[in-house]
């Protein structure tokens, strides 16, 4: 009896903890979802799909972004905050993308190549540069 009152509350405490989590992930297309707290937009990031898990391709707060599946792009702007580093400050991708506070990328899901971190200058050639349509924004 003792035992199963036991796994009882065990069983309770695991799917309070578990079960309510505000945790997101919304489907980009080509195997690409943003995934985080819902709640808690320091805590969003960009990942790719990979044999069953998730590789992390850009950290932090993404304030916006857009998405030309025609044409195999998703455009990202994220802001360098003060919570997004507290949360993946010992991430081994964290440093390596460290670059100013306002960072561009354009992510090519039909090679899988990742062009980011960007200035908005550098964004901008980019996206002269690879022929993406006026009608794929994000905001500055």
């Amino acid at each position: 009896m003792k035992i199963r009152f036991t796994l009882s509350i065990f069983s309770f405490f695991l799917l309070l903890c578990f079960g309510c989590s505000n945790q997101e992930k919304q489907n980009l297309g080509s195997d690409y979802y943003l995934m985080g707290d819902k709640d808690n937009p320091a805590s969003i990031k960009l990942v790719h799909g990979v044999n069953k898990g998730f590789d992390d391709i850009v950290l932090g707060e993404i304030v916006d972004y857009d998405v030309d599946n025609t044409n195999h792009y998703i455009l990202l702007h994220r802001k360098i905050t003060d919570k997004a580093k507290n949360i993946f400050e010992d991430h081994p991708l964290w440093n390596k993308e460290l670059r100013g506070n306002d960072q561009y990328w354009i992510i090519e899901t039909k090679y899988d190549g990742v062009n980011g971190p960007l200035s908005y200058t550098e964004y901008m050639a980019k996206r002269k540069e690879l022929n993406i349509s006026d009608w794929i924004k994000i905001r500055n």
